[in-house]
């Protein structure tokens, strides 16, 4: 891939959409009814330098493993544009690709399905060296169980997953993950079949290993309480778009969107004396299915305004703090600015004929 001198982001999204088309009856098709795009991802951006750290966060259905599967390039995009390393993935060539598969490793959410458990651990761990033809593979997959906290690592070469536990399990896939130095990993919710007892372990392991070896690290998660962990900024998604963009601890502490309040707000506190406010959400996202304009939270949030029928941009309304909420607008102003320089087009340009 021809990146020669390239400092930007390693992997960025402009405007991205991936819409799916819904099955059609004989009936509609005879008809000729169309019937309205599934918009999983709808007019997402991000971009992740080396060495980054971001999260994904939403509720199930919001969209978050549609857009990770289409970054893997799993999915073809229907809109907007995937770069990494400056190129497009329209322009990607089969060698391209080959490098792209290396160099963005996924851990996937299930490890007890996630390995093939006719291998053994070292041959899991080997096949992807294989498949990229990288040498010195005994050292390297003893030097990746040691660095995933498996240890000794002899002990783990010869077992099967059947053999492993819950969390060892899910050690083996980041291993198998970082065991080709990739420059970004997708992490699709990694934690969530664990224990809650070895959840904060895997989690300080990641966030360790990938700091230690530069990676970036998307992080996908429902779960807000497991990203102070591992990610330094929030995205939180609804209903296949960002509604608010922040550095983690300012995200967590002053929540401006009103669905983000609410997945704060709905947290756990292990102490039952804490006094707490009830989130006020209610109800269920709708079907991603012909959204039309307007805030995809209006019929859910209890701050809705008429004004929220009108689709609301990205505004920044911190250092480096971005919500979609027309709760952070100065409409009034706005409406100002826009019937002045309404009027100054309206006006006949000065004459110097006279």
């Amino acid at each position: 891939m021809e990146n020669i001198g390239y400092d930007g982001p390693i992997l960025q999204a402009r405007d991205l959409e991936k819409h799916f088309d819904q099955n059609t009856s004989l009936v509609d098709t005879l008809l000729r009814r169309d019937k309205p795009d599934v918009e999983a991802v709808d007019g997402v951006n991000f971009a992740i330098e080396e060495n980054d750290s971001l999260a994904v966060i939403g509720e199930s259905g919001c969209g978050k493993t549609t857009l990770l599967m289409t970054l893997m390039g799993l999915h073809d995009h229907t809109g907007g544009e995937v770069q990494f390393k400056g190129k497009p993935f329209r322009k990607f060539t089969k060698s391209d690709w080959k490098e792209y598969r290396r160099s963005v490793q996924v851990i996937f959410q299930d490890p007890f399905n996630s390995l093939d458990p006719k291998y053994t651990i070292e041959e899991a761990l080997k096949e992807p060296l294989n498949i990229h033809n990288i040498g010195n593979k005994d050292q390297r997959v003893r030097d990746i169980l040691n660095d995933v906290e498996l240890q000794p690592a002899e002990q783990y070469l010869d077992r099967y997953p059947a053999n492993l536990s819950g969390g060892e399990k899910q050690r083996v896939s980041i291993a198998r993950a970082l065991i080709l130095e990739p420059d970004i990993v997708l992490a699709d919710e990694p934690v969530s079949m664990l224990d809650v007892s070895t959840q904060a372990s895997v989690l300080n392991m990641i966030k360790n290993l990938v700091d230690q070896m530069g990676v970036g690290l998307i992080y996908i998660s429902h779960d807000l309480s497991t990203v102070s962990y591992v990610t330094e900024q929030i995205n939180v998604m609804y209903l296949g778009r960002f509604v608010e963009k922040a550095p983690t601890e300012k995200l967590l502490d002053d929540p401006k969107h009103p669905y983000s309040q609410a997945l704060i707000d709905a947290i756990p506190v292990p102490d039952p004396t804490v006094d707490r406010t009830r989130t006020e959400m209610s109800g269920s996202p709708r079907d991603p299915i012909g959204l039309g304009e307007g805030c995809r939270f209006r019929d859910r949030c209890p701050e809705s305004m008429e004004i929220c029928e009108v689709t609301p941009e990205s505004r920044e309304v911190d250092d480096g703090h971005y919500t979609a909420c027309h709760l952070h607008y100065d409409h009034e102003a706005e409406t100002e600015d826009a019937i002045a320089s309404t009027v100054s087009a309206d006006q006949p340009a000065n004459s110097d004929a006279d």
